[in-house]
């Protein structure tokens, strides 16, 4: 059986998570319909600032397609992070998604657990993690 990414394997007479890789790239419609069901609190992107630096230039996004679907503070990470609207609401799903099933079967969802479900290099994941994180998203 598995869930959200993860499905439990038995090592040496312990039930330890083990990564299932990542679904095809779906529609859009579909992606935002299963983001819009893990009824995350948007209204937490009000309040905070976001705490992310990255090395070199922000990618200019504003003119991407999928913009408009991205609050301007999770367009600010994006953009630092060198990612397309699309990638980053790809992550936030795969992210979100994974540390709730890490939740339901009482596993911390570490960094370490974000690098190894993203198809990026570790640091942009741990600055995705880093950022869930802050939101709150990522209880």
């Amino acid at each position: 059986m598995t869930y959200n990414g993860i499905a439990p394997t038995v090592v040496a007479g312990k039930i330890k998570p083990t990564r299932i890789p990542i679904p095809p790239p779906m529609k859009i419609e579909d992606l935002m319909k299963k983001i819009a069901q893990l009824n995350l609190d948007q209204n937490i992107l009000k309040n905070i600032t976001p705490n992310i630096t990255w090395r070199g230039n922000p990618l200019f996004i504003g003119n991407s397609i999928h913009y408009d679907l991205l609050h301007p503070k999770e367009a600010l990470v994006a953009s630092t992070l060198r990612l397309t609207p699309l990638q980053y609401l790809t992550y936030k799903l795969i992210l979100i998604s994974s540390a709730r099933g890490y939740s339901q079967r009482s596993f911390p969802f570490r960094k370490s657990d974000a690098q190894k479900h993203l198809p990026i290099d570790v640091n942009r994941s741990s600055k995705l993690w880093e950022w869930f994180t802050q939101t709150g998203w990522l209880k």
